[in-house]
């Protein structure tokens, strides 16, 4: 029971007190499976390892199930057939089919900050010395996760809750301008609104570790990979 409230409540706390998240992050339930199945084996090692500490620990199951007349056996009938009923209620309330309506509607594109949508056109010219710069940047720190074709099928997508996007998709970096990339690759997943959150982005802080141009070079080639281009604004000109 420890375990399971430290699991609960406590760590999605700590994430937040400590900044990790904006608002407490709930733990995955596979996550939350392992470790319990782990507190529990855990636990079962520790008191099977010593005779005294086993018949202590199954005094009180044997008296539960062993029901004879006195000794408050009503009670236990009583218990053992709850049980049951118990577990299946529970059950039940996890399959039945419920009409909940979201009570936020994620939002594929928060809005761009004003300081960043002042950035237009800034996509570096292209020679053969600088697109294989840019293979090298983006091989190196993007396609883990975005994958060798911009595709969103890197080697460590699958580890994500929420898979990187297919950059290939006209719906993605085809539908915003360039300075989206931009921001999402500058700021990372620090940068979202709390409505993008808690499991839209795992996007890190890049800003910390590459310099402004070899981003742009990054995004470059990102446009390159999928084939599509930035969507323009009315009146570009372009």
């Amino acid at each position: 029971m420890v375990a399971y409230l430290a699991l609960r409540f406590g760590l999605p706390q700590v994430a937040a007190w400590t900044g990790l998240s904006v608002r407490p992050v709930p733990v995955p339930r596979f996550a939350m499976g392992i470790y319990m199945i782990c507190a529990v084996v855990g636990a079962l090692a520790y008191v099977s390892s010593d005779d005294r500490r086993w018949r202590l620990f199954l005094g009180p199951i044997v008296r539960m199930l062993v029901v004879a007349p006195g000794d408050g056996w009503r009670i236990r009938v009583a218990v053992l057939g709850a049980a049951p009923l118990l577990i299946g209620w529970l059950v039940w309330q996890r399959v039945v089919p419920r009409p909940d309506i979201p009570t936020v509607i994620r939002l594929q594109h928060p809005t761009l900050p004003e300081e960043y949508g002042a950035l237009r056109n800034l996509l570096p010219a292209m020679t053969d010395e600088s697109r294989r710069e840019a293979m090298v940047l983006f091989q190196k720190n993007c396609r883990p996760c975005h994958g060798a074709a911009a595709a969103g099928d890197g080697p460590l997508a699958r580890g994500l809750r929420l898979r990187p996007v297919d950059f290939t998709d006209g719906g993605t970096i085809a539908s915003v301008v360039e300075s989206y990339p931009f921001w999402r690759i500058r700021e990372g997943h620090l940068a979202l609104p709390d409505i993008a959150t808690p499991w839209n982005s795992a996007m890190p802080l890049w800003g910390e570790q590459l310099q402004d141009d070899q981003i742009w070079r990054i995004i470059e080639i990102e446009y390159e990979l999928s084939g599509t281009e930035p969507r323009r604004p009315e009146g570009s000109g372009r």
